[in-house]
């Protein structure tokens, strides 16, 4: 597949560099890649926008794509490759800019999650990492100035959260 068609609109700032595709904000960064004719799209808070975008294109396509982690564009590499990952899913799961810019284009970023635990058989990793983000979701502080508690994610997001497992093995039964 050329990696050319991967890029969603007309903008000068989008290129294509070896296997990557790029997008130049002060520096090329990369945006996705493809690996066997499948594309994996780098979930990197910087390119919000960008990523969103080439999401919502490839969806259109009809191709076959999951996420990865950006530490992935290393060429050092990646130890625990798999678990990193599932992290980087749920994390990004919880960030709110991704939680509604997903919600926005009806992108269920879990469903693909699942896909990929299916595809890379390592589904079985999949509780304890939740287990970990669930507790870093819910994580809550005490303001001593204004004598509240204060949470790091909003309401909806620590919401959603609490029955995420349960949608994982819906996912993976469906």
């Amino acid at each position: 597949m050329d990696l050319n068609k991967l890029i969603p609109d007309n903008n000068n700032s989008w290129s294509v560099r070896g296997k990557f595709v790029m997008f130049k904000k002060i520096e090329h960064i990369p945006v996705c890649y493809i690996d066997d004719g499948i594309v994996y799209i780098f979930l990197d808070a910087r390119l919000l926008k960008h990523v969103v975008k080439i999401t919502k294109h490839v969806m259109s396509m009809n191709i076959e794509f999951y996420f990865t982690t950006p530490e992935f564009s290393n060429p050092k590499g990646v130890l625990d490759f798999h678990e990193k990952v599932i992290y980087h899913y749920l994390i990004s799961y919880a960030k709110d800019k991704f939680f509604y810019a997903f919600k926005k284009i009806e992108f269920d970023l879990i469903d693909n999650l699942v896909k990929w635990t299916d595809k890379e058989n390592c589904f079985d990793l999949v509780k304890d990492v939740y287990q970990r983000v669930l507790k870093k979701v819910n994580h809550q502080s005490w303001d001593y100035y204004s004598n509240k508690q204060h949470f790091d994610y909003c309401l909806e997001i620590r919401e959603e959260f609490q029955s995420l497992y349960r949608h994982i093995q819906i996912s993976k039964i469906i």
